[in-house]
């Protein structure tokens, strides 16, 4: 009679077992579709704010998604820059401060800069860098964050950003817009459309992303163009393969108007 026991009492914990890994990826796929949620409606609210609004305007945005106030680091003496002109187009560039504002399903903005990040979040996030890129992707854990910088100069909007990071099949990928009201060094200055190119350093990877940059006197297609990537690269399984998947809609932008491409040679996609 012993091992009849033994053999059911081993069936309901199998049993019970799978049905709470079920229920803990069924929850983690729940929770990582409501902060893509949040990430689009940062974005969307980001997209609405403008050059010289009030900082007062923009407070209640900050507020809601927790975000934190930083200054930039110093120009430094105008003798120690070799180029004058540019640490004079530079000095009319620098910021008062900035607020920084993050939508990441696993806090991806290391916990030493967010004071206020929750000891689960740490807690998910070390986790995360422990476990195979395929596995997180298949358990619903692919690592990706968004973040939205907001520059105050005189009290008024300076400059508005918004940036994406994901975890791509081989490497990291990001896309990032900026709406400024000078583009950020005097070679670009005739400028009002811009598309440059970055590395990323990550915690466990490297990779590599876009930079839509554009003033006022921008296009509305410029604008639109700058804003759009591939959000299904947030949750896809296999992952995105490079910026083909990602910014398709910057890629065929940048095929019809080579012009706007600054150091970023747009791939060759299929």
């Amino acid at each position: 009679m012993l091992w009849p026991r033994l053999l059911h009492f081993g069936s309901r914990l199998v049993v019970a077992m799978l049905a709470t890994i079920i229920v803990a990826l069924v929850s983690v796929r729940v929770y990582v579709e409501y902060e893509i949620h949040r990430a689009t409606a940062i974005l969307a609210e980001a997209s609405r704010v403008q050059i010289g609004d009030p900082e007062s305007a923009i407070l209640p945005l900050v507020k809601r998604y927790s975000g934190f106030k930083w200054a930039p680091d110093s120009l430094g003496p105008r003798e120690n820059w070799t180029d004058l002109e540019e640490y004079d187009y530079q000095k009319e560039l620098v910021s008062d401060y900035r607020y920084d504002l993050e939508v990441s399903p696993f806090g991806l903005i290391p916990s030493d800069l967010r004071w206020d990040q929750h000891r689960i979040t740490q807690t998910i996030r070390a986790a995360i860098n422990h476990t195979p890129v395929g596995l997180r992707a298949v358990l619903g854990m692919r690592d990706w964050g968004t973040d939205v910088g907001l520059t105050i100069r005189g009290s008024r909007v300076q400059s508005v950003s918004a940036m994406v990071l994901v975890e791509g099949r081989p490497r990291w990928l990001g896309h990032e817009w900026k709406l400024v009201n000078a583009m950020p060094e005097r070679r670009m200055r005739a400028k009002a459309f811009i598309v440059e190119s970055g590395f990323l350093e990550m915690a466990n990877n490297g990779g590599s992303l876009t930079q839509n940059i554009f003033t006022p006197r921008a296009l509305d297609e410029e604008v639109q163009v700058s804003r759009k990537f591939n959000a299904a690269c947030l949750t896809s399984l296999r992952g995105c393969d490079g910026f083909c998947d990602f910014v398709p809609h910057t890629l065929e932008y940048l095929e019809q108007h080579p012009d706007a491409a600054g150091n970023f040679i747009p791939p060759k996609c299929r």
